[in-house]
């Protein structure tokens, strides 16, 4: 078996930390939603995350050449790094996007743009999950065991979160956690120059 077929323990950290950020972001997003538009708005995050995952796989699909198995273990990492950061720039565009309650050419576009913003994070999310089941035939019950349990985590830590913080910032604090998700994709790779980043971004979003 090739080094690039191997799993190892940053692998599984990645994953875990990566699909924790995702549902912790995902939950978070049908609170900020019930403040920044009308409540019954919120409950679409979820389904806009699900679309953007699913994007996001199909592109691992459409590419085949791009994510080429030896290039698994940086396209992870930089997938990683590249949710992190998305999180953080497409909630502020999502800020920035007036919501117009009326049934108009203008309000349907803001409803619109908000959700294909919003959509962008997941869709990196999607990648790196995608590409862990489907890389690594070998070991994908233990890193789809890996898959559930970071998700079924985020749920429950996102409870206590919201008890000491609020939406915001725990954006920031969704993307401090996949940051580290990054730094472990990174370790694994050996790609030095995204740990680097995904650590000094990781302090920033930390401090």
């Amino acid at each position: 078996m090739g080094t690039e077929n191997t799993v190892r323990r940053q692998t599984y950290a990645g994953l875990f930390l990566v699909t924790l950020a995702t549902l912790m972001y995902e939950i978070l997003l049908t609170r900020i939603f019930s403040v920044t538009m009308w409540y019954h708005f919120a409950f679409v995050a979820i389904s806009v995350a699900m679309f953007g995952m699913t994007v996001g796989a199909i592109v691992v699909y459409l590419f085949p050449r791009y994510f080429a198995q030896e290039q698994t273990k940086y396209h992870l990492a930089l997938g990683a790094l590249l949710f992190a950061y998305t999180i953080v720039f497409s909630f502020l565009t999502q800020l920035s996007i007036p919501f117009v309650p009326q049934m108009s050419i203008t309000g349907l576009y803001s409803l619109a743009l908000t959700y294909t913003v919003i959509t962008v994070p997941f869709v990196f999310s999607g990648i790196c999950v995608s590409l862990a089941l489907t890389r690594f035939p070998d070991h994908v019950g233990k890193l789809y065991a890996v898959d559930l349990a970071g998700a079924a985590v985020g749920c429950l830590l996102l409870i206590y979160m919201l008890d000491i913080t609020d939406g915001p910032t725990g954006v920031i604090a969704v993307t401090f956690v996949a940051c580290i998700g990054a730094m472990f994709f990174a370790a694994d790779a050996g790609a030095k120059r995204v740990r680097r980043i995904a650590l000094t971004s990781a302090i920033l979003f930390g401090i």
